[in-house]
């Protein structure tokens, strides 16, 4: 038996990952498929199992640079996954949803149930099972944090076994931008919300819009910021790259952006190379002038 022609979800061959960035760079993939349900997604994982190959899970694809020469085995999209798993408790205030749910659809979803606290979400481009592993976050305010993980009560995840775990709040451990989900895969995340009146939330979700459009660079294709802040007292990554005079700065279509210092554009038909190169020698010149090593927010996804 053919297992690519018994599978429930249609395989793809060579489709551009680059249609799956938000900074549209990236090769074909072998594989490419879009599950809508959990045995689906179980088959293609356990297709890839049975043909030795790599496989990768994405959602909107806003922190990861695909490789030029594109991905040699699966790569799972979440974007139809369980479309429509977005469950109220509202005798607890806390709201369930799939992996695959976009952040801004989530936010708009609990505003229409009079809940609040996670409005910052509203403008972080990507998926609910992104912004968990990576504990997303965003602030209009110097000094303040809001992170996925601080209104995060469960999450239900794919275990190395291939079986399903929950994991509550105890099991959790977050940081700056990461957490102990890394490698593994997010099926579904429990939020708890609080009451706030409708019109509250929408005021706090357009303040954040407009804070990201007056300080972000949105007109070009990117993957937002591209380095994570180092510690405090250290400046943040967009000052250092800044006071070094590096917004202009390009390598082939990639540019550091004149608008926000920690963003890289495509400002046309850029390369991942390009992309990954402008990244290297910013580090370098960061590094030799500050001694600060910049780490990276995007995920750099390896030719395999």
């Amino acid at each position: 038996m053919n297992l690519r022609t018994a599978l429930k979800t249609p395989l793809r061959q060579g489709v551009s990952l680059s249609q799956y960035s938000t900074m549209q760079v990236g090769g074909p993939s072998r594989y490419f498929a879009s599950p809508e349900t959990e045995e689906e997604l179980f088959e293609l994982l356990d297709f890839a199992r049975r043909e030795k190959m790599p496989w990768l899970v994405i959602g909107k694809g806003s922190n990861m640079i695909f490789p030029d020469e594109g991905y040699a085995g699966l790569v799972i999209s979440f974007l139809h996954y369980e479309q429509n798993k977005i469950c109220f408790d509202l005798k607890e205030d806390s709201v369930t949803a799939g992996a695959g749910i976009f952040l801004y659809r989530l936010v708009l979803a609990a505003r229409d149930q009079g809940l609040g606290g996670i409005e910052f979400l509203c403008n972080v481009p990507g998926t609910v099972g992104g912004a968990v592993i990576m504990n997303a976050g965003f602030s209009r305010f110097p000094g303040q944090v809001n992170e996925a993980g601080d209104v995060l009560a469960e999450v239900e995840v794919l275990g190395e076994d291939g079986k399903k775990e929950r994991w509550f709040k105890k099991d959790l451990v977050f940081s700056y931008r990461q957490s102990n989900l890394n490698g593994k895969i997010v099926l579904a995340a429990k939020f708890q919300l609080w009451k706030r009146r409708r019109k509250d939330i929408e005021r706090e979700i357009r303040a954040n819009f407009d804070f990201r459009n007056s300080k972000q660079d949105l007109r070009f294709p990117s993957s937002g910021s591209i380095f994570k802040n180092p510690p405090k007292p250290l400046p943040a990554a967009g000052q250092l790259i800044d006071r070094l005079g590096l917004k202009g700065k390009r390598v082939g279509g990639a540019v550091v952006s004149e608008k926000h210092a920690n963003y890289i554009i495509n400002a046309g038909g850029a390369k991942s190379s390009d992309i990954v190169e402008l990244i290297r020698r910013i580090q370098k010149l960061v590094l030799d002038a500050t001694e600060v090593s910049l780490e990276t927010e995007v995920r750099i996804i390896e030719k395999n």
